[in-house]
């Protein structure tokens, strides 16, 4: 059995600095395997899973808000602090935080906010990658016109302020590698529904040898894409002759992990 290998990294900001530095780790990683030629196909699936878990954060963050406000509402003696220290307890009760966040979503299209942050996030994170790819910094001006996008940096401030990060972690035993995602912020079972939904379609029309119908009826992405990028990377599980149900492995609570898990040995056929 080959010596073990690890490799864990954090990210807090999904630019085009942070996907260079995923891909060079994955690549320097599937060569001591042998696989490197995977490199790009496996990329992408990280890729899907790490955007699902900014949307997730993003939407995490604005329910977490509503319920904030509700709650100053509901006891306006209770200071900043204490209020905050409620939403913590709130969390890690999954129940609890599921049904008051679905109190928040009846009145409020938090779906079409997140969309419309991850437009501006486009805007804001083109300026930045446009200064990395020219190797340089940005100039003032650019600087200036970054504080000129109210709801990224908004968000930017409330996950510092609650220490949301994605953590990502690819290692191996020689015959497996394992890569994991983790974003420090629950999923919503309606958002979870919906990405097995999404899957059990994509295999319907696999098996029909349809799969490209499923794509282009997909492309509405009135719920922020929840379910659509999974789909994406059962794709490219089949191309490898693998069970899709069997290499994926989502685990929620309070934080929210997705796992790959890819024989070794299947990849070198």
């Amino acid at each position: 059995m080959e010596q073990k290998k690890k490799v864990t990294g954090y990210i807090y900001t999904y630019s085009k600095k942070a996907r260079d530095t995923i891909i060079g780790i994955a690549k320097n990683f599937l060569v001591t395997y042998g696989v490197q030629d995977i490199s790009g196909n496996l990329f992408s699936c990280v890729d899907e899973i790490v955007k699902n878990a900014v949307k997730a954060n993003y939407k995490y963050i604005l329910i977490s808000d509503e319920i904030l406000k509700k709650l100053a509402e509901s006891y306006p003696d209770k200071s900043p602090s204490q209020l905050k220290k409620e939403i913590c307890d709130i969390v890690k009760v999954h129940e609890t935080f599921e049904h008051l966040a679905g109190d928040v979503l009846k009145h409020k299209n938090i779906s079409e906010e997140v969309r419309e942050i991850l437009n501006e996030e486009s805007k804001y994170l083109n300026i930045k990658d446009r200064a990395y790819l020219e190797k340089r910094t940005m100039t003032e001006e650019e600087q200036s016109r970054l504080r000129r996008f109210p709801h990224i940096n908004y968000m930017k401030k409330r996950i510092k302020e609650q220490d949301i990060k994605i953590i990502l972690k690819m290692q191996s035993d020689g015959d497996y590698i394992y890569i994991e995602v983790t974003n420090t912020a629950p999923i919503l079972s309606h958002d979870l529904h919906r990405i097995y939904q999404k899957r059990d379609e994509y295999k319907k029309y696999k098996s029909k040898g349809m799969e490209y119908k499923f794509f282009v009826n997909n492309l509405d992405t009135s719920e922020s894409g929840f379910g659509l990028g999974y789909a994406t990377i059962d794709s490219v599980l089949y191309h490898w002759g693998l069970d899709p149900e069997r290499a994926i492995t989502i685990i929620t609570s309070i934080d929210t992990t997705v796992m790959l898990t890819i024989p070794l040995s299947e990849l070198k056929k």
